[in-house]
């Protein structure tokens, strides 16, 4: 399998899609970053309840999804859904964001997450200090619904690593613990430097490792062949795709996968607006536009389904 797309759509012959096959590119697909109903706060819905939205993946013939929760663990939420999916076969996974109101970088927090079911682990986001330090969308979005937010995410933000660079003793800790427990880990919004030393050490252990977003912050293809050569997967999103005031476009995407390949790539969705469609549609968009510029089907189910379960430590 080649590990780029082509560079131009016209050297590729793309399968004709028949009116009843738009699922043909999502089949077995894993959304690995989706955000329940609500997830700041209730004033800012997405569009459909979770088990309602849940239910559209499945007809759009994906396998599962992580749900994910800035503020809160999402493993209750996940097991409703899981239950009220549990004819379909659709596997929802719980998971954990270590901001502060989850206790922030603590392995206890891990283990008692572990223990109530969570899948993913994913460090800080707006509890991050590379976050606070860029005034994070996130932070603004929670801003406007508590008034003393701002002086408490300046008072609690998260480092991960020390005064020297090296990546610190309770970060290190939070690795250790989900190694130790079979958990996936993802990055959050740490800087590009601190993502980079978490990768060391989970490349050292052996950890299965997530880097979030990592077109936010750097699009060097040399610096994202740096996290993939340690072994971590990179995750290319869909929200700055469709936000009115994204950076990014299509073309990033595909310029940056062609610059790393699709092997350790992951496509999800990490989208909680009401001017988006529902997360599966969302992801549908996203993987026809990326066979629009020439990806084939077998790399986009390498994307969007081997690389997701590989992530996840879920067999095939």
């Amino acid at each position: 399998m080649s590990t780029k797309g082509p560079d131009r759509v016209d050297e590729v012959l793309l399968p004709a899609a028949q009116p009843d096959e738009f699922d043909r590119l999502l089949r077995g697909a894993i959304d690995v970053h989706v955000h329940g109903q609500p997830d700041l706060s209730a004033g800012l819905p997405n569009r459909g309840a979770d088990v309602d939205v849940a239910r559209l993946a499945h007809a759009y013939g994906m396998s599962g999804w992580v749900l994910k929760s800035h503020l809160w663990s999402t493993m209750d939420r996940a097991g409703a859904v899981q239950r009220a999916m549990a004819e379909t076969g659709f596997t929802v996974y719980g998971s954990i964001t270590l901001n502060p109101p989850a206790g922030g970088l603590e392995p206890a927090v891990v283990e008692l997450a572990a223990a109530h079911g969570a899948r993913v682990v994913f460090l800080p986001t707006w509890g991050a200090a590379a976050d606070v330090a860029r005034d994070g969308y996130i932070s603004m979005l929670l801003r406007r619904i508590s008034p003393s937010f701002g002086e408490y995410n300046d008072r609690t933000a998260i480092a991960l690593c020390d005064s020297t660079g090296a990546l610190s003793g309770r970060a290190r800790a939070v690795v250790d613990a989900c190694h130790a427990l079979g958990l996936a880990l993802a990055t959050g919004h740490a800087s590009v430097e601190e993502s980079r030393a978490v990768a060391e050490y989970c490349a050292g252990i052996g950890q299965r490792l997530l880097v979030t977003h990592p077109l936010h912050y750097a699009k060097d293809a040399a610096r994202l062949r740096e996290f993939v050569d340690m072994g971590a997967y990179l995750e290319f999103c869909n929200a700055p795709l469709v936000h009115p005031d994204g950076h990014l476009t299509i073309r990033d995407v595909h310029e940056a996968l062609a610059g790393v390949g699709p092997e350790r790539a992951i496509l999800t969705t990490d989208v909680f607006s009401r001017w988006v469609p529902p997360e599966p549609e969302c992801l549908r968009m996203f993987v026809e536009q990326l066979a629009y510029l020439g990806w084939t089907a077998e790399q986009i189910a390498t994307m969007v389904a081997a690389n997701p379960r590989a992530f996840l430590g879920v067999p095939v």
